[in-house]
């Protein structure tokens, strides 16, 4: 997924939803990484410094590449040829990282948003949420 205007969208949403959750005081910079073939990544920093400045990265050929060239401990060795599908969700920390494996457009909705975020909330807290 390479489309800017969808990418930004997902982030406006999922910052939205997830400050419901976020102390006041608590700023997120957020990463994107476009890839040419389906989905994209994302990285969500939870900081104090007040930064919530949005970056797009350089587009990338696939997830693969984007997760072996970024800093992450989900996943090692020659990923390049590593299929994604549905979303994947990675907490480390202070930071998300988000995996979006394909492009069809259920999974960039709002709704879609809107679970992504239950799923980040419910998994920080060691919980699920129905």
């Amino acid at each position: 997924m390479h489309k800017l205007s969808r990418l930004k969208k997902y982030v406006e949403l999922f910052k939205r939803n997830i400050n419901q959750f976020v102390s006041p005081d608590v700023k997120i910079k957020t990463t994107i990484y476009p890839v040419e073939a389906e989905g994209a990544v994302f990285e969500f920093l939870f900081n104090k410094n007040n930064d919530s400045s949005e970056v797009v990265d350089k587009t990338r050929p696939t997830i693969g590449r984007v997760l072996s060239e970024i800093p992450q401990r989900m996943v090692g060795g020659n990923i390049e040829g590593v299929k994604f599908g549905g979303t994947n969700l990675y907490l480390e920390g202070n930071r998300i990282i988000i995996i979006k494996g394909e492009d069809d457009a259920i999974n960039w909705s709002g709704n879609a948003v809107i679970e992504d975020v239950k799923r980040v909330v419910s998994t920080s807290q060691g919980g699920k949420t129905t």
